[in-house]
């Protein structure tokens, strides 16, 4: 069954290559003001970098929500579980033709596949059904992967600083529609994270079973197919274009945490193919048994 057995905890810096952009909240509506705002810190975040500075309130930021769950879709189609989602649906006779859609495309919720082991099922009744069957060893286990918000750097916040002002974190981006028959324009502004920026960021995965340092290797395949992608919105208008560097593995087994082993960390890698390519001799290194 499941036995913990360590943390491989990835610490990176997310560099943005054109405007990013994370929608937030508009609490209140002002006349020319933006229809779109990027998502801020709410408070100020003392010792955010762990070297005494202070995250400004009002300072960018990106949701572990969204970078796991991009990473997840572009997975989900490369791994063929959108496919699948949708032949489940069409073989289901119990569903309205009005919600197959709806159905087809949500996340997947096998509880089975190495996506879901990963990411979580996030369906009770999924798991529920499993362990009906007594097939316990199909049982997915805890969510390997967790996520957590990315933070710009300080350096970043002092470009940032000396190119637009004080407390002035992100630009703003004008776009027009245009009507194809009267060429009446329908300005909008867009506020977008500068390119440039860069946040950084930590993801920690979990062993609990024979196989996971396997299924550790999806996490890597989607940071590559998310800079092959955008991150955010309005990302087929040229937002959203980022690249993983400064990346860094650590193995923290189980005894680590009980003050019995030192954690064993990687040199820095400056590319996830980097990274890829030499998994295999890290694990090694890190002495990860199945």
């Amino acid at each position: 069954m499941f036995e913990y057995k360590g943390s491989l905890v990835i610490n990176y810096t997310l560099k943005t290559l054109t405007g990013l952009r994370i929608g937030g909240s508009k609490e209140q509506f002002e006349i020319g003001g933006l229809d779109n705002p990027v998502i801020k810190t709410e408070v100020e975040i003392p010792d955010y970098d762990g070297n005494g500075k202070t995250l400004p309130q009002g300072a960018p930021y990106i949701p572990g929500s969204s970078l796991k769950g991009k990473m997840r879709s572009l997975l989900e189609w490369a791994e063929d579980r959108v496919k699948e989602m949708i032949d489940m649906m069409l073989r289901d006779s119990k569903t309205e033709n009005s919600k197959k859609i709806e159905e087809a495309g949500k996340a997947c919720k096998c509880g089975k596949c190495k996506i879901c082991k990963v990411f979580g099922t996030g369906d009770a009744e999924t798991i529920k059904k499993i362990a009906e069957t007594g097939e316990f060893e199909e049982l997915p286990g805890p969510t390997r992967l967790k996520v957590f918000d990315a933070y710009p750097t300080w350096e970043s916040l002092e470009r940032l600083k000396e190119a637009l002002g004080e407390n002035i974190f992100t630009e703003i981006k004008t776009e027009n529609q245009i009507n194809r028959l009267t060429s009446r324009a329908n300005p909008r502004k867009v506020e977008r994270v500068p390119a440039g920026v860069e946040f950084s960021g930590t993801m920690v995965f979990d062993l609990y079973k024979k196989g996971d340092e396997e299924l550790f290797k999806l996490v890597l395949q989607g940071m590559k197919l998310l800079e092959n992608n955008y991150l955010g919105g309005y990302g087929s208008r040229g937002s959203g274009k980022i690249k993983f560097t400064n990346i860094t593995l650590k193995w923290r087994p189980k005894e680590y945490f009980l003050g019995k082993k030192e954690e064993k960390e990687s040199g820095e890698y400056s590319t996830v193919d980097q990274l890829i390519k030499d998994i295999d001799e890290l694990l090694k290194k890190f002495e990860i048994k199945s």
